[in-house]
């Protein structure tokens, strides 16, 4: 990923709050968080306390890592910068543009400072995951132009290697410090990995050949998918109980996008009509969290309530961001006066029902934070 695609600015302004009812659902406040005097903003992530982190254009256009607490925004980053994750003391992880202008460095990002850690040596490292310790991971690009996954503090930053092939990647971090993600072995096969920073472990696969492991919580239960003997995808918890097929909707495949701290899991799963449904798995039954209309649903995160946002297509084949609690999925597109265009692939949710996101306000693309009413 190039500098300049990573660190692209994106929407701004500030202000607005109003009321949204919808059929299934409690409704919202809406919250605009607004721009440091640009026209964009972006929100890349939420934390227990509903602050939010990301970026928004300074009056000169240029991105700035930003973290929104109750609506007002603080500038993390002096130069371009992006924050990409947040943990519940609001230190934000993300990234900055190295001192001499050529890399996407990995930093800390807090009010106090920027921790930078650069890179594994080559021109970009991505952040997927802080924790309430400081720690954070994500993958970076080596001086032999391969992609490693990655493990770092304030201190500095360690490479999680491979399994003898050429590329690994993480996806999440817990609270534990226990990051998982994927890992190429000498055979060209991806392959799960868990991993504390002393090297990876290997959890096994459902019978198959690949794994790909993207969500973990503070038990350590995880979740991906993983090939069966007859060679496809299904979603998976791996736990003290060892690989455990989650199974499907009644067609092939499936796959497991995130987990809440129950060891329930959302994700993707092909029906018996051969279409791919949102599920939530409550740790024995897979449910089908239907369509807006459309062909195909996918979940992407879940809160401790087991409210679930992600994306689903609409009759006329629209992609849609839906929130789904009580058994009804909600456009949010629709459900929300004043906000509309949201961008479905980045939803964040929190265990208080708090969603973050970008979209369109008064005509502008900004951040912003849907709270629940009472």
């Amino acid at each position: 990923m190039k500098t300049t695609k990573l660190l692209q600015a994106a929407a701004g302004g500030l202000v607005s709050l109003l009321t949204a009812t919808s059929a299934g659902a409690a409704g919202w406040t809406l919250t605009d968080l607004g721009t440091v005097g640009g026209a964009t903003s972006v929100a890349d992530g939420i934390n227990s306390a509903g602050q939010v982190v990301g970026y928004a254009e300074a009056a000169d256009g240029s991105p700035r890592a930003v973290i929104w607490t109750a609506g007002i925004a603080t500038v993390l980053s002096p130069g371009l910068g992006r924050a990409l994750a947040v943990n519940a003391s609001g230190v934000a992880a993300g990234s900055v543009l190295s001192a001499d202008g050529t890399a996407t460095d990995a930093a800390l990002l807090s009010p106090a400072g920027v921790a930078d850690v650069g890179t594994l040596g080559g021109s970009f490292a991505i952040v997927v995951g802080i924790n309430d310790s400081g720690q954070f991971a994500g993958y970076s690009r080596r001086a032999d132009g391969k992609d490693h996954a990655f493990l770092a503090t304030a201190a500095g930053m360690a490479d999680l290697g491979t399994y003898g092939g050429d590329y690994s990647q993480a996806y999440a971090i817990n609270n534990a410090g226990l990051v998982v993600g994927s890992a190429y072995d000498a055979a060209g096969k991806s392959r799960c990995f868990v991993s504390s920073g002393g090297g990876l472990v290997d959890p096994g696969t459902l019978g198959g050949t690949f794994c790909n492991a993207f969500a973990v919580n503070d038990s350590g239960q995880v979740t991906g998918s993983s090939a069966t003997a007859a060679g496809i995808g299904h979603a998976f918890v791996h736990d003290a109980r060892g690989m455990v097929d989650l199974g499907t909707l009644g067609g092939s495949s499936s796959l497991g996008k995130a987990i809440n701290r129950h060891g329930h899991v959302v994700g993707s799963a092909r029906t018996a009509a051969n279409q791919t449904h949102a599920f939530l798995h409550d740790g024995t039954t897979m449910l089908d969290l239907g369509t807006l209309g459309g062909s195909t649903s996918i979940a992407t995160a879940v809160n401790a309530q087991g409210q679930v946002v992600g994306n689903s297509t609409i009759a006329s084949g629209a992609k849609q961001p839906f929130f789904y609690a009580g058994g009804v999925m909600v456009n949010l597109n629709t459900a929300v006066p004043g906000l509309s265009n949201i961008n479905a692939d980045k939803l964040y949710l929190n265990d208080a029902g708090q969603i973050a996101g970008t979209g369109t306000i008064a005509g502008q693309q900004h951040a912003f934070v849907l709270t629940p009413t009472p």
